[in-house]
């Protein structure tokens, strides 16, 4: 990898865990610029089209990150339940270890610029988009007859709990919405009966 692909990704890990701890608003770019150790004609470089530009980039890298997550503990499952499971407990767990402060990497950036800036508004709906279609994916390989709307639910639930888990400082909010999510889906023959 050339060094100039190692300063635009180092921007954009760097940017990404500073707007997860303090939301896109609450973090500079000079900021940016000292913890990446990158220089601003570097930055200008790599994102001409400044903060915005990165914040997209940053949706579209963290975005991707998760993705992998749960594809991840979905390939590991044993059972349908298993996926979600495992998801929501490396969630809470690495979100226990930052002292809940690193939010939702996706939301951190939404709340203060969408539908402000529409490229972020469009890198959200692709990345939540990319986690549907992952969890849709999950059910698939359990021969589960899953629908759009129950794995946008789950998306909802989780997104809910990252709030209250930071606010309460627990991780027990993110375990809890995957039980939730599981309770609430319609019995059907090829789907667990018990989620246990």
């Amino acid at each position: 990898m050339s060094s100039q692909s190692d300063t635009r990704g180092r921007l954009i890990r760097v940017a990404s865990a500073l707007f997860r701890q303090r939301g896109y608003d609450g973090v500079g770019l000079t900021e940016i610029l000292e913890a990446s150790k990158a220089p601003k004609g570097s930055f200008y470089y790599h994102f001409p089209g400044g903060k915005e530009e990165l914040g997209e980039a940053a949706i579209r890298y963290a975005g991707a990150e998760v993705a992998k997550l749960i594809e991840g503990s979905s390939a590991a499952a044993k059972s349908f339940a298993d996926g979600p499971r495992m998801f929501a407990k490396v969630l809470a767990d690495g979100f226990e270890q930052s002292g809940f402060r690193e939010g939702c990497p996706i939301t951190s950036i939404a709340l203060a610029t969408v539908p402000k800036i529409g490229a972020h508004a469009s890198a959200v709906q692709e990345v939540f988009d990319l986690w549907r279609d992952r969890i849709l994916g999950h059910a698939r390989r359990f021969d589960v007859a899953l629908a759009e709307t129950d794995a946008d639910r789950l998306l909802l639930l989780v997104e809910g709990a990252w709030i209250m888990a930071r606010v309460r400082q627990s991780k027990q909010p993110l375990l809890d919405s995957v039980e939730v999510w599981l309770l609430s889906l319609a019995p059907a023959p090829n789907r667990d009966r018990n989620p246990a």
